[in-house]
């Protein structure tokens, strides 16, 4: 039975490079029992290049136009991705604090834009439709084998004033969640660390150096994983891990999850349900859920 009913974004890498995050999202909030609205005709937010746009206000138009459409039908829209959540909420932020802002999107609109519909990424979500000791009763100490850490990157915390979520620079909300898989999650250092960001585009050098630097002190704390919500965050950190190594004369090796598929391990959905086989760098399932019925 249906008990919440959220207005989902998935923003275009959900739907093309992380499809992985899409699917093992979708199927963590099916088993709860939630329902997921996708927006109709959803637009990108901008996340990349908009926001360095000389006109400010396509940097609000993007993602406004999605929080204009989630606003006629749901009183909270969810985005997993971390840029998209970004965005969102600098949109709403914008149009809630700037009228000339407010009154351009609402002309270009042809309509008074809605932008009040709650903002939540997917951690604010699931923490408010799994409480810790819920999911420790479900998942049984399925994950007791591993130790995993926290990478919350850049875009879930920053800016603080705008997204108001958590600590920038000693984040926690992902962490009551993790360990109740089961897990052990010990302090990582470098949790809140850029990965490297778009600079993969211009300067590959500085992405492959800063996301050596997170892999290497990951592997250095003893952990079997790094979890983050952020598709740009794993595809530098999984994707590239061999480029990196390469590049920096390593062989490092750390499988990078997405924060619903630790999730769902831990509910017991399996492994293949949550395309845990998209990773580039494969964790050693066998190890980690050994002894699991």
């Amino acid at each position: 039975m249906v008990s919440t009913a959220y207005s989902y974004y998935p923003g275009c890498s959900l739907t093309s490079s992380a499809t992985e995050y899409d699917i093992s999202f979708r199927k963590v909030v099916e088993a709860l029992g939630i329902q997921l609205d996708e927006l109709e005709d959803w637009n990108c937010c901008g996340a990349s290049p908009a926001p360095h746009h000389k006109a400010e206000t396509l940097g609000v138009l993007l993602p406004g136009r999605n929080l204009h459409i989630a606003g006629a039908s749901h009183d909270a829209i969810v985005a997993p991705c971390a840029g998209c959540y970004n965005r969102l909420k600098y949109a709403q932020y914008k149009l809630a604090g700037d009228q000339d802002i407010r009154e351009q999107t609402s002309e270009v609109f042809q309509a008074e834009v809605r932008y009040q519909t709650e903002v939540l990424n997917i951690v604010q979500m699931l923490n408010r439709e799994i409480t810790p000791e819920a999911l420790r009763e479900r998942s049984q100490g399925r994950l007791a084998n591993i130790r995993i850490g926290a990478y919350y990157g850049c875009l879930l915390t920053r800016p603080a004033d705008i997204l108001g979520f958590d600590s920038p620079r000693d984040p926690r909300k992902m962490r009551p969640l993790m360990e109740a898989t089961g897990a052990e999650v010990p302090h990582f250092p470098f949790k809140t660390e850029c990965c490297g960001s778009y600079m993969g585009l211009a300067r590959k050098d500085i992405l492959l150096k800063a996301s050596h630097r997170i892999i290497e002190v990951a592997v250095s704390t003893g952990l079997d994983a790094l979890v983050t919500a952020c598709p740009l965050c794993h595809q530098n950190l999984d994707l590239r891990q061999e480029q990196i190594n390469k590049a920096m004369g390593t062989s490092l090796r750390m499988p990078v999850l997405y924060f619903s598929q630790l999730i769902g391990l831990a509910m017991g959905i399996s492994p293949e349900e949550l395309e845990l086989d998209a990773l580039v760098v494969q964790p050693d399932m066998d190890r980690w859920l050994k002894g699991v019925a």
